[in-house]
């Protein structure tokens, strides 16, 4: 801005649509793109271009951060900042709040200073990027500023938070670019003939749409009705607004992103279409809606491998992602046993004499890079596969209600290995320091608990986190009104009148009953509907019985097949 140029005020038109851009949700539609060899050539060589600005820009940023973090003042700085920080957490007097509020600033000052000096601001990284884009010029500047944001992101981690080092992207790992603005650089578009086509630096190439996909149908032509009526829809939206009612989802296209995916051994790319407001409901064929939505609350004890359900409808308990073959993860581990001996074999320089790494490997074979593929390729499936199989059970969960209580859950936290080196005091012999990492890469609780929370919010619903140390989901026993803690092998709750109940079905039972504060469980709801949750519970179990089907660390035998 120029001097003595006045800066605009928005209008309340404008404010109200920012407004409505912050309220409504976001959501993807991918769709594959049509791509002949030459046009997949230049896709390629654009996605590396990005990729050498990116690592070129992060390795020279972080080299000044190495270099800033040895000298004695920064060091000095940082420690004395913390220990200050640290001291008004606890201080309540408030002369000497008001001191080390002051001293609080100037360190930062002063901190901020030497980054400048070590040219570590966003400015300096932006300018980076710049001088290398004359370099790397398939790169177009539109895509240079979103790789400006993910490098000083990563910088910031290291500067702000507890980020350890910088992740550099070699070239099967960067597979995206996109643009900020949808009228920008990848622009989605429709021809004379009602097709749909993405304009890309200079190439106009067509989406390959499947057959009877109506959810793809439904969308493509609300983001039509969009572009042709957006000034009606946006005028309806500020009067909801205004009145205080749910606002309807637009489609307005936010922006385009083109993806690069290993499908078989082969690179295809498909267009991600960011879009403003709620998904399109699924339907089937005949066109009645896929999924339905129930009301009421529904209580889930989600572990590492398997989730129990209880509701008044219904009660379960399935192992997590059981679309998962067994047969694949076993091709996997002969696979990663395969290159790990192909690796030893071409690279011996690499390997001390007891076996352990002693630096990058230098060759890789054609069998080993075949194989590298094949592994990508299964395990690809496997994530698919994963995925599918949470969002079905999701999608079952919200027929029941729409109110899901779990457990607040630390899923990184779990992965890591135990800090403490403890004995066993039978054998004497050092305990195991792994827990539950392998559990968590086959069965991803985390993303069915990220993908709950999206899907029941976009749907009219909610998911709700207790307290997991005030409400003690599995100590509790509403029948004494009182905790009493259980060791993890202990699979089955005991009632003192001698019935017993399956240990995570009964904690989903107590998630279901939770009171107001989601504190605690609420004894009067415990008492009322236990008998209905026992009767359903009952049988369920039979029923896992009777069908022979294993549920990971349940406590319920199957009999074997004599």
């Amino acid at each position: 801005m120029t001097k003595g140029t006045v800066k605009k005020e928005k209008s309340e038109e404008q404010k109200l649509l920012k407004k409505i851009r912050e309220t409504l949700p976001t959501h993807i539609v991918e769709v594959e793109i049509d791509m002949n060899p030459k046009q997949i050539k230049t896709t390629n060589q654009v996605l590396e271009h990005c990729r050498l600005i990116r690592n070129t820009a992060l390795g020279q940023a972080y080299t000044r951060y190495e270099q800033m973090i040895r000298t004695k003042k920064y060091r000095k700085l940082l420690q004395q900042y913390k220990f200050v920080s640290e001291s008004l957490k606890k201080e309540q007097n408030k002369k000497e709040i008001k001191q080390l509020t002051k001293r609080k600033k100037e360190l930062k000052k002063e901190l901020t200073e030497k980054q400048m000096r070590f040219r570590l601001t966003e400015q300096d990284i932006q300018d980076d990027c710049d001088i290398l884009r004359k370099r790397f010029n398939k790169a177009l500047s539109v895509f240079s500023q979103t790789i400006k944001t993910r490098v000083w992101q990563s910088i910031e981690m290291l500067l702000f938070k507890d980020g350890k080092g910088v992740n550099f992207r070699s070239k099967d790992q960067y597979r995206s670019f996109e643009s900020k603005q949808a009228d920008r650089t990848i622009i989605l578009k429709k021809n004379d003939k009602d097709q749909f086509f993405v304009s890309f630096n200079g190439m106009e190439m067509l989406l390959r749409f499947k057959e009877n996909d109506l959810f793809i149908q439904e969308t493509f032509s609300n983001i039509v009705h969009y572009l042709e009526n957006s000034d009606s829809i946006n005028k309806e939206n500020m009067k909801l607004l205004k009145v205080g009612k749910p606002l309807k989802s637009t489609y307005r296209i936010k922006y385009n992103r083109i993806v690069r995916k290993e499908i078989r051994g082969k690179y295809r790319f498909y267009l991600q279409v960011v879009l403003e407001g709620a998904p399109v409901t699924k339907r089937k064929k005949d066109g009645t809606f896929r999924h339905t939505f129930g009301t009421g609350v529904i209580g889930g004890d989600i572990g590492t491998q398997t989730v129990a359900i209880s509701s008044k409808k219904a009660v379960s308990l399935f192992n997590l992602a059981e679309r998962t073959n067994k047969k694949r993860m076993q091709q996997i581990v002969t696979l990663q046993r395969e290159l790990d001996r192909s690796r030893r074999k071409t690279n011996p320089d690499c390997f001390d004499k007891k076996g352990r790494a002693i630096q990058k490997m230098q060759t890789k074979s054609n069998t080993y890079i075949k194989k590298q593929k094949q592994l990508r390729n299964l395990q690809r499936i496997l994530a698919e596969n994963r995925k599918y199989a949470h969002n079905e059970k999701i999608n079952w969960i919200r027929s029941l209600g729409d109110a899901f209580n779990i457990e607040q859950m630390n899923i990184k936290a779990l992965q890591k290995k135990a800090k403490e080196t403890t004995k066993n005091e039978k054998t004497g012999k050092y305990n195991r320091k792994k827990r539950f990492g392998k559990s968590i890469l086959n069965c991803n609780p985390g993303y069915f608990i990220s993908r709950a929370k999206i899907l029941f919010e976009q749907t009219g619903g909610k998911v709700q986190e207790v307290n997991t140390w005030t409400f003690k989901a599995s100590q509790y026993d509403h029948k004494l009104d009182d905790t009493n803690k259980k060791q993890l092998s202990q699979r089955w709750h005991l009632f003192e009148d001698g019935t017993k109940v399956q240990r995570d079905l009964y904690s989903s039972f107590l998630l279901a009953c939770a009171d107001k504060f989601l504190s605690k469980p609420d004894k009067q709801l415990c008492d009322q509907y236990f008998d209905g949750f026992q009767s359903l519970h009952d049988e369920h179990v039979k029923m896992i019985i009777s069908n022979g089907k294993k549920i990971k660390n349940s406590g319920i035998d199957i009999p074997t097949a004599s």
